[in-house]
């Protein structure tokens, strides 16, 4: 069974639909990479597939499960969900952060960690190599550190699906590969299931299992990196020819006039 499955599923705001008919299963243990220009639905898609959003028309299917009969506590014990824009100067520290990760599995008016919280919390950390600053205070860290902190905090949410929005904004190339490769690593160590909206085509081509291709709202391709990303599609997609050459690390993809 699919860890999560979209049938003709349309979503927007309001009285206007973003997202057109979507039809997409996204298999358990796997890296899905989505794509496409601006504004063509990607973060909405995300966020409908997370219940943020609900369907206009359609459904999505959580491990078989119609997502519109589940709580939000019950979505958030399964889909961890790591939007852009997160605010990361909030004046607590990185352990206190990553702890929220546990709210799923707490009632509101009892917030207390127990034993096994703190194991979690304090794994997550170590998971992301950020254990020596959980003391220190997330203004206090750089952009790729606050990064790994909120992945820390996915992570202590114990999901199997994590689903990322432009994970790798504001970060420097070197950082860019180090978070992405630790979600690499997680992936195969915790056979989660992650989905990714990224821009950047040769990080979404070297990570990524399969890729969604997104254009004005509809879901024109899927497929393997190499399946997918070729002159046509890219072309059809972002209206710019690429020079594709075949690397160690898979295909990479270079912007020409």
């Amino acid at each position: 069974m699919s860890k999560i499955k979209l049938e003709n599923f349309s979503a927007g705001y309001k009285n206007k639909i973003i997202i057109d008919l979507i039809n997409l299963s996204i298999n358990s243990g796997e890296w899905l990479g989505i794509i496409g220009a601006n504004g063509c639905g990607k973060s909405t898609l995300i966020k409908g597939i997370c219940g943020i959003i609900k369907a206009q028309k359609g459904k999505v299917f959580l491990k078989g499960k119609d997502i519109k009969y589940l709580s939000n506590k019950s979505i958030s014990k399964q889909i961890s969900f790591l939007p852009q824009g997160i605010n990361s100067n909030l004046p607590i520290s990185v352990k206190d952060l990553v702890a929220l990760g546990r709210s799923p599995y707490k009632n509101f008016w009892n917030f207390d960690l127990t034993k096994n919280d703190k194991f979690i919390i304090e794994e997550s950390l170590k998971l992301v190599e950020i254990f020596e600053l959980k003391d220190c205070l997330l203004s206090e860290i750089s952009g790729g550190q606050k990064q790994r902190a909120f992945l820390a905090l996915a992570l202590t949410q114990e999901t199997e699906i994590i689903i990322l929005d432009e994970p790798t904004n504001y970060l420097d190339i070197n950082h860019q590969i180090k978070f992405l490769q630790i979600l690499k690593d997680l992936q195969l160590k915790k056979k989660l299931t992650i989905i990714t909206v990224l821009h950047d085509l040769n990080l979404c081509a070297r990570f990524s299992d399969r890729i969604a291709a997104l254009k004005n709202g509809f879901l024109i391709e899927t497929g393997k990196p190499k399946d997918i990303l070729n002159k046509n599609i890219i072309k059809n997609i972002f209206d710019i020819d690429v020079l594709i050459s075949n690397t160690e690390y898979g295909q990479q993809f270079y912007p020409v006039d």
